[in-house]
């Protein structure tokens, strides 16, 4: 390794104040000379380029604000997985993540501020990494290998005149260590461990997790709990030849990721539904049975459960799916990759980059099963039956209209719920196989001025095999089950009248297990799940080809100030999201989907001009400095759309100790393939229908309103697994977003009287109008009830016969359109000291954030309401992940000169209230303060190392006092184990060992 321009680099988070280093040498910066060609962020002449803009300045302060977190904390918290480095940042809200199961794209993406991974634009080395999967196309962290990571710099809003579309709430950058001389291989073990005995509160009447398990007769386990396990190796290898001229570094890794289970915790171990019952779904373990309109479920009226009884008349229990649901997905990963440089001449430099990743993630989720999905016609005098049942049955339904059934004929229409406990859970199998390759020639055109040339393909390859789920079209010939003339055996009538010879008749009505007689009669046999159990397949790909040439150099000086510097170039840029799906997803055929998964193919491409200023006008005069930094970009897609982005940005330093800075920037998110070309399809939404269940939320009239007629309320069924139907879709006319972005800060570096202390302070001010978005299906219902507008009830479209949304024929219309916006604005703070103290040296790093507002604005006011709602220090299902008003972590680090170290990070995240606690009528309903609230969360993490020279060894425990999560029912909100897993650690304890062998 070329050790002085490591340090010169690394030393980028002190001169910026906003380093989170716990690394020696953390506030030196190498003389500028010592830069070389061969580390992306320097030029020949030793100048050095930062986040933010392509110019080359004298020092590594940057005119943005930019947090910066460098290689040794990274080691210090044993990374296996880079977003969980990443999601621990205060400027960072969680993303896809590994502790997402149902619901997982298999990726690990990142959000900024929390305005979405589609607003915040992900770099390698000052370049786009491509998106990492068809369905979410946001960049996926799992390519990136965590030991070559040299620094991770966040810049804060709109970069787009910079950088193009999509860095709306800002951009993260991974530089890597490209200049690395050597061998180097780096091991990281680590797992999970949890003492079991919770006694959190999750009701308002008091009751613990534990008294509502043990209200459902359920036993969580106790005790120690260890598991979870995560392997990681990384080599790296790096070396110069032919007398210095090339420069090449490669690494190759492997991870594998062991799974936990949500039953391997007490406080996950059953599923909070409501406001505090261990709950769960009517599709039990005994099929629960009714009629079209939904009269005989737990919500609405007296329960047929399918025990074999013949009276349908054993009690109902809930289906607990939390125990078999993965909480840590498993996970197994591949990397490998290069990055070399060689001076073909003086004046042309080749580089080249390759990036590998083949990444395999499998989420299990509970069984699936029958999901209500139709109406089964199915005879009184079905085998299916013995005489007393279908008897009652009929007794009850047939010729009954308040039933849905308005003719005597012996049939009757029935919807089932019975979970598919016999055949197992159901388990997604992910993978995505990306490359990445960049390849360029840059040089100087003269002493003063630069060029950089290159293109740029990165691809990723998604297979996707969805195991084990049913099959609504086998199920529906399966239920019509008659005897064969010839043999009196039980048999499908599509094995009779030849459509389909394959059948074998599913018998849900008496009862659960597979049957050992393997006669239907007596229920499920073994032949029937494995006739109705099918998986599903799909592929796809992502593209995207960039090329990108521009002059970078300086021009004239102002007095003695250093030159005006400029960036002038060029860009193209084109990207394609195919898919393939199988029949099964194309149909919906899987009775566990939400909706159909169709097939998309849409491809844009964009023609872009930019170019940047930097005009030092004082410089070591009567101030120390007063500059200018402007860009912009003009950008065509071949969507038809254009969009001007620019920015203005002054530095102001009275003293070389002090700086001032503040900009403006114009920024886009250009509309998606997706967000364009994603075909039109019904599809699930978390939420409520409040003319739902047996005493409706809305008022008589206002269910009128949104479709329930006067004789029918009351009686529309509630979903019970809380999710109902939406019709969403692209729109090819959807066009860009537009972010304005407002930052003012100061640098604070005292040398002279402080050695080692730098503290940055930056306000910003986001908002981001004409967003690409939907109305809202739960907004859409809101507001036809309450207003009766046509607007939303027009969109409200209700199941024939049951009035349910969440049945087939039920849904509501939210297809893709650019209303409302977004607003945050709040400020960062950053400090670090590093010194020299006794024995050793002493590193203390804090960053900090506070939010000051985060105001959606969903477009539709009323004659009562504004349509917008401030979501700062709230959470729930309206506003989604928690938005604390403030987040800190700070680290506190000694390492004594012969080689030992430790330190201690402090992560806090402030307190949050149930959205419903608000008073805004467009958010909440004033509701008292309750167990939904969530408040301060505080974890420490221990870390150990003694560097052995050539081995550094490391030993670290996060989360040191094994903090649960805070667990919360679903009509508070979370995302998976009754809490939210991208914001709180969700598995308790981590312990981890690795080992770095360099020389």
């Amino acid at each position: 390794m070329k050790l002085h321009t490591y340090f010169k680099a690394s030393a980028a988070p002190a001169a910026l104040g906003l380093a989170l280093l716990s690394q020696p040498a953390m506030a030196q910066v190498g003389p500028a000379d010592e830069a070389t060609v061969d580390d992306p962020t320097a030029t020949s002449t030793g100048a050095i380029v930062v986040t933010g803009s392509r110019i080359a300045r004298p020092d590594v302060d940057s005119a943005s604000p930019v947090t910066v977190v460098g290689a040794a904390e990274v080691a210090d918290t044993g990374t296996v997985r880079v977003e969980d480095l990443v999601n621990s940042l205060p400027q960072v809200v969680g993303g896809q993540n590994a502790f997402i199961a149902n619901g997982a794209s298999g990726t690990a993406t990142v959000d900024l501020r929390g305005l979405g991974t589609s607003r915040t634009l992900v770099l390698i080395n000052g370049r786009r990494l491509q998106p990492g999967d068809p369905a979410v196309p946001a960049a996926d962290l799992n390519q990136i290998p965590a030991s070559l990571i040299e620094r991770v710099e966040v810049l804060t809003g709109g970069a787009s005149a910079t950088y193009g579309a999509d860095a709306v709430a800002g951009v993260v950058n991974f530089v890597m260590d490209t200049d690395f001389e050597g061998v180097r291989l780096d091991a990281t073990y680590g797992f999970y461990q949890h003492d079991n005995g919770t006694s959190q509160i999750v009701t308002d009447a008091g009751d613990s997790i534990l008294d509502r398990n043990a209200a459902r007769g359920f036993t969580p386990p106790s005790g120690n709990d260890v598991g979870g396990s995560q392997y990681n190796v990384e080599l790296t290898l790096g070396a110069s030849f032919d007398d210095g001229r090339g420069h090449v570094t490669g690494y190759v890794g492997y991870r594998e990721v062991d799974a936990l289970l949500l039953g391997d915790r007490d406080y996950s171990f059953c599923a909070l539904t409501g406001f505090g019952s261990c709950g769960g779904s009517s599709n039990a373990i005994n099929a629960t049975v009714t009629d079209a309109f939904f009269n005989y479920t737990f919500t609405t009226g007296p329960t047929l459960v399918a025990d074999g009884s013949d009276n349908f008349g054993a009690p109902f229990e809930a289906y607990n799916y939390n125990p078999i649901n993965h909480f840590q997905r498993p996970d197994t990963r591949y990397t490998a990759g290069f990055f070399a440089d060689y001076e073909i001449s003086p004046a042309v430099t080749a580089y080249a980059e390759f990036m590998f990743m083949d990444d395999r993630s499998q989420a299990q989720i509970a069984q699936s099963g029958t999901f209500f999905a139709e109406a089964y016609n199915i005879s009184c005098d079905s085998p299916l039956f013995n005489d007393a049942q279908g008897d009652y049955l009929c007794g009850l339904i047939d010729g009954n209209a308040d039933s849905g059934d308005t003719v005597v004929d012996g049939i009757i229409p029935l919807y089932i719920g019975k979970r598919n406990v016999e055949g197992g859970p159901r388990f997604d199998d992910l993978r995505h196989t990306a490359y990445r390759l960049v390849a360029g020639l840059r040089g100087p055109v003269t002493d003063s001025i630069r060029y950089d040339a290159s293109i740029q393909y990165g691809t990723t390859i998604f297979q996707q095999k969805y195991n084990n789920d049913f099959s609504v079209s086998r199920l529906r010939n399966a239920l019509q089950a008659t005897i064969d003339p010839d043999t009196g055996d039980v048999v499908c009538q599509s094995v009779l009248d030849g459509s389909d010879p394959n059948c074998q008749v599913y018998n849900p009505f008496q009862g659960s297990g597979i049957v050992a007689s393997g006669d239907p009669r007596d229920g499920i046999t073994q032949a029937a799940i494995d006739y109705v159990s099918i998986p599903l397949l799909s592929t796809g790909e992502v593209e995207e080809v960039i090329a990108n040439a521009y002059l970078a150099g300086d021009l004239v000086s102002i007095g003695n100030s250093t030159p005006i510097g400029f960036v002038l170039g060029a860009e193209y840029r084109e990207e394609l999201i195919s898919t393939r799906n199988d029949a099964g997803f194309q149909t919906q055929d899987g009775a566990g989907q939400g909706s159909p998964q169709l097939d998309v193919f849409g491809k844009f491409d964009v023609k872009e001009v930019f170019g940047e200023l930097r005009i030092p006008i004082i410089e070591d005069s009567f101030v120390d400095l007063l500059a200018l930094e402007l860009g912009y970009r003009y950008s065509d897609y071949s969507t038809g759309a254009s969009t001007d982005t620019y920015k203005i940005i002054g530095e102001f330093a009275p003293v070389d100790w002090l700086k001032f800075r503040g900009g403006y920037n114009r920024a886009v998110r250009a509309p998606n393939i997706l967000n364009l070309f994603a075909p039109n399809r019904i599809a699930l939404f978390s939420g409520n229908d409040p003319c739902a269940g047996a005493t409706p939320v809305y008022s008589q009239a206002q269910c009128v309103n949104l479709g329930v007629p006067a004789n029918r309320y009351g009686s529309v069924p509630v979903s019970p697994a809380g999710q109902y139907n939406q019709f969403i879709g692209g729109n090819p006319d959807v066009e860009p977003e537009k972010a304005d972005t407002y930052t003012v800060g100061m640098v604070v570096e005292p040398d002279a009287f402080i050695p080692g202390f730098v503290m940055a302070v930056d306000y910003y001010d986001i908002s981001i109008d004409n967003a690409i978005s939907t109305i809202g299906a739960q907004t859409t219902i809101n507001q036809c009830g309450i207003t009766g507008d046509a607007l939303f009830c027009d969109n409200v479209n209700r199941a024939p016969g049951s009035l349910a949304l969440w049945v087939n024929g039920g849904f509501v219309n939210n297809t893709t359109l650019n209303i409302g916006g977004v607003e945050t604005s709040g400020v960062d703070i950053s400090a670090s000291y590093n010194r020299s103290i006794g024995a050793g040296r002493l590193n203390l790093s804090f960053n900090g954030s506070w939010l000051n507002d985060f105001t959606i604005d969903t477009g539709i006011s009323t004659a009562n309401t504004d349509g917008r709602f401030d979501c700062t220090g709230y959470h729930g299902n309206n506003c989604g992940t928690p938005l604390p008003e403030w987040r800190h972590q700070m680290r506190l680090g000694y390492t004594f000169d012969f080689g030992f170290g430790a330190s201690i990070r402090w992560r806090h995240f402030g307190a949050v209230d149930w959205d419903q606690r608000s008073s805004d009528a467009d958010l909440g309903t004033g509701a008292a303060a309750s167990v939904g609230d969530i408040g301060d969360q505080n974890y420490f993490d221990l870390t150990l190392s003694y560097d052995l020279d050539p081995v550094m060894l490391r030993l670290g425990v996060n989360n040191l006092f094994d903090k649960e999560p805070p667990i919360i029912a679903s009509n508070y909100g979370g995302t998976n184990g009754n809490t939210y897993v991208e914001t709180y650690d969700p598995v308790g304890r981590r312990i981890f060992m690795s080992a770095t062998l360099q020389f």
